[in-house]
């Protein structure tokens, strides 16, 4: 799993370094035109040492200046914010827009209108799930690969355990962009409209309370747990 997740944590981490990088900075320009001075200086052993001696200068103050960029690039990747490659490529701003505008929007729904709109994203959020796991029972139904010695067995149980790990992150990452904080918005102004005080009283949801899917059919538990609020509202 975790030659399948680095690639997603560099790609959220080096753009994010690359941001933090002070190109015009001063002493990495004063370093870089010190070294080429040196060069220029030592004068029997220094690089391109047969060049003229504005080429040398230049080329040495441009390898000084390219290496501490890349230099400092790795190191504000280490030293930055530690990313897990599960975050969504969304801006976290847009999304929080874009939930406030929902929640004010359902605030003013009449109470039929918000029923009929929570049982429409519950059964959107039961679809969707339904869909996902016929795409990865379709995907086993390929046929088997030939097995001819315990080493041939091994290697397809590893192809299908990498199968269902990715195909367990595609659908998390899916229902986290589409469903997850516009189900929370539902179930806050249900709640809130319910009179439901104690949060405490409430069955725990893994996918409404944390976006975690666990269990046979995460999504649905969480869609069933809407749409029997839904129908409580008056």
């Amino acid at each position: 799993m975790r030659i399948l997740i680095q690639p997603r944590i560099w790609r959220r981490a080096i753009p994010h370094a690359w941001q933090q990088i002070q190109f015009v900075n001063l002493a990495k320009l004063a370093g870089c035109v010190a070294i080429a001075a040196l060069n220029l200086l030592w004068r029997g052993h220094g690089i391109l040492r047969s060049s003229p001696a504005v080429l040398r200068f230049a080329v040495v103050a441009l390898a000084c200046y390219v290496v501490t960029t890349i230099a400092e690039l790795i190191w504000l990747v280490r030293k930055g914010p530690k990313f897990t490659g599960f975050e969504s490529t969304t801006s976290v701003n847009s999304r929080m827009d874009s939930t406030d505008a929902l929640v004010e929007e359902l605030s003013a729904l009449p109470p039929a209108d918000l029923r009929d709109e929570t049982l429409q994203l519950a059964k959107e959020m039961k679809s969707f799930e339904a869909g996902s796991d016929r795409e990865f029972i379709n995907s086993l139904a390929n046929p088997p690969l030939r097995v001819a010695n315990d080493a041939d067995r091994d290697e397809v149980l590893d192809q299908q355990s990498a199968e269902l790990m990715e195909h367990n992150l595609r659908t998390w990452r899916a229902y986290r962009e589409r469903f997850y904080r516009p189900a929370r918005a539902f179930r806050n102004e249900l709640r809130k409209r319910l009179g439901i005080r104690n949060v405490n009283s409430e069955p725990r949801i893994p996918a409404l309370d944390r976006a975690i899917l666990t269990g046979a059919k995460p999504i649905a538990q969480a869609a069933d747990y809407l749409a029997g609020l839904a129908r409580r509202l008056k």
